[in-house]
């Protein structure tokens, strides 16, 4: 257990509360020096069974001198060679452990130099505010080499995709504008903003306006919990006028189609355009959804109540 001293008192690490991203560098380095005291604890276990070994050998050495009736100041001097013998062996044993302890110290640095990132690199999770539609797509991760435009729009794309509102239309001329997270605000607020910076050219701090090919994380340093704000016309389906599916039927796609039952007019397979339009007011249950028509399905039109097919 660690222990820090301030003044007269005495504070247990555990008691520190750490920042986020101390936390995580706490977690991970844990077992990572945890491996490397291990490593040490080693190559100490093997120096000193060395040192034993040595020291083992040295006596038995200096106890076999004494075998050899040798006069004594032959004996102290052989005994001296002996523990001359013994000390510098010791001395290259103890400089060799510092040295591995080194080597593997370096091994360490050199590891966590190459794996350890500065945080302007890492990827960042942001959100996507289409401003026009009022519609926020959150935990964008961008990458230190992803560009604006590319990116924000293989998002949306995907986002509506999943929601059945494909994207229609993406004008050139859409801008895009970074929020800083402390620079967010209410759509309206934003709006206000974004109106004033594009057209009167006023600065916020914190807001940027950003080129469609730029790279955010790494040009701008986009941090995370950002918001870059999608300024324009972009359409999807939703913003299209209703259009029966029976004249929408592809033979060669695969389309997913939602069908209902009106019980107001006493009959099934409606699709969901039809629902919201020819029969809008009506009882409506749901009949049959994600379904895979292999022909121009839709019993609107045939009962006559279709009013939105071409």
């Amino acid at each position: 257990m660690i222990f820090f001293f301030s003044g007269e008192n005495c504070i247990k690490m555990e008691d520190i509360k750490l920042s986020p991203i101390e936390a995580v560098f706490k977690n991970h380095l844990k077992d990572n020096l945890g491996a490397h005291e291990k490593c040490l604890q080693t190559l100490k276990k093997q120096l000193h069974a060395r040192l034993k070994k040595l020291e083992q050998e040295a006596q038995s050495a200096r106890e076999e001198l004494k075998t050899q009736g040798l006069f004594q100041t032959d004996l102290d001097q052989e005994k001296g060679k002996i523990d001359n013998n013994f000390t510098n062996h010791k001395a290259e044993l103890e400089k060799e452990f510092e040295s591995c302890s080194q080597l593997i110290a370096q091994a360490y640095d050199k590891h966590l130099t190459e794996h350890i990132p500065k945080l302007s690199v890492l990827p960042v999770k942001i959100t996507i505010n289409v401003l026009p539609k009022d519609l926020k797509i959150s935990d964008v991760v961008f990458a230190p080499t992803d560009r604006t435009k590319p990116r924000v729009i293989g998002a949306v794309e995907g986002a509506m995709s999943a929601n059945k509102d494909k994207l229609v239309k993406w004008p050139e001329d859409v801008q895009f504008i970074l929020f800083g997270p402390f620079a967010k605000c209410n759509q309206h607020e934003t709006e206000k903003i974004v109106q004033e910076v594009l057209q009167n050219g006023v600065t916020y701090p914190d807001v940027t306006v950003l080129d469609s090919q730029s790279m955010p994380v790494l040009h701008q340093s986009m941090s995370p919990g950002s918001e870059i704000v999608i300024f324009g016309e972009v359409k999807f389906e939703s913003d299209l006028p209703k259009k029966c599916f029976a004249g929408l039927y592809k033979k060669e796609e695969d389309q997913i189609v939602d069908y209902f039952i009106c019980q107001s007019c006493n009959f099934k397979w409606i699709c969901r355009s039809c629902m919201e339009v020819c029969h809008k007011g009506h009882v409506i249950q749901p009949y049959i959804m994600n379904f895979h028509p292999s022909w121009a399905c839709c019993y609107c039109p045939k009962n006559k109540k279709c009013i939105i097919r071409e």
